[in-house]
């Protein structure tokens, strides 16, 4: 079929579901980052350590009397029983006493990460220097200084903008698969064999269930939308700059904290990693190009009204 015409994309109907963050959000946002950020206090108490303390301590990993790269660490907070560590390995603190040192074995996993530690037995000299209890954290303006605000009003201000930010989002990732499908159903284009052939072998690697005939009938819906956003984007010389690119792999990493420069230098030598990005940015602006040239009704909606849309 004929790459479609601007008007005929203009012709093209869809609804944009949009809503506000209301003040219950706000409220239920804030008691998660207070779950997740409880207030440490001492154990005022001298016990042994229980399941549920945070022990404070310094430990120094060997295996066969031969210390391991990143096997050590000085005041880590470790929750016990949070199974944060080894397996087996934060049992072995429960019972002891602040000022003890305790020699702990334990097996690395068969299939940790790290192969040349996978499946050896370890030891660990721990020393427990101090124990902690959680406490919920009271949310008030001393709370919101822990995230770099002034006061509870900054903060639930932010929040309120986090929320409606991920909202947009949300809205527009929609928009975007809608668009697509109604690309497909008005404007089909056939793929040529072997792409199709590729998606469906995609398609099974990821769901070794999925029948023959099923996974075929998306993979040629799939290529179809492929090919009419790349003929669009040729038709209409729509391109992205290797500026853009970087501007987005950048923004895309920074989630990765500390790890962002060691991620970023690997696309960087790795040009077929680079490639497939730059593939899905390229894509991503063709169907905003798109967008922004259908017909797209913006419809208000309540908050929940919203989430169960966005489900559906």
């Amino acid at each position: 079929m004929a790459i479609p015409t601007l008007e005929e994309l203009k012709s093209v109907t869809l609804e944009k579901l949009t809503t506000t963050a209301s003040e219950s959000d706000v409220n239920a946002a804030i008691e998660q980052l207070a779950a997740a950020h409880p207030q440490l206090t001492p154990v005022l108490l001298i016990r042994p350590a229980r399941k549920g303390d945070v022990a404070v301590i310094d430990f120094v990993g060997s295996i066969d009397g031969v210390e391991f790269p990143g096997g050590a660490g000085n005041d880590y907070p470790l929750e016990l029983g949070s199974g944060s560590f080894i397996p087996g390995f934060e049992e072995q603190l429960i019972d002891r006493n602040v000022g003890e040192v305790v020699n702990v074995r334990v097996p690395f996993p068969e299939d940790y990460h790290a192969k040349e530690l996978a499946g050896k037995m370890a030891l660990f000299r721990c020393t427990i220097k101090a124990l902690k209890q959680k406490k919920a954290a009271v949310i008030d303006d001393t709370f919101a200084k822990q995230f770099g605000m002034e006061s509870m009003v900054e903060m639930r201000k932010a929040v309120a903008e986090n929320l409606q930010d991920n909202i947009n989002e949300a809205s527009f990732e929609k928009l975007r698969f809608e668009v697509m499908e109604a690309l497909a159903d008005k404007f089909p284009m056939e793929a040529p064999a072997n792409i199709v052939e590729q998606e469906v072998e995609m398609l099974k690697k990821h769901d070794a269930d999925l029948s023959d005939e099923e996974a075929k009938k998306i993979a040629q819906r799939r290529a179809s939308q492929g090919m009419l956003l790349m003929e669009l984007a040729k038709a209409n010389d729509v391109k992205i700059s290797d500026e853009e690119v970087m501007e987005a792999l950048k923004a895309e990493i920074q989630k990765y904290g500390p790890q962002a420069p060691q991620i970023l230098a690997f696309y960087q030598k790795n040009p077929e990693m680079l490639g497939m990005f730059r593939a899905g940015e390229m894509e991503k602006k063709t169907i905003a190009w798109v967008i922004d040239h259908c017909t797209i009704v913006e419809k208000q909606v309540t908050p929940e009204a919203f989430r169960e849309a966005m489900m559906s």
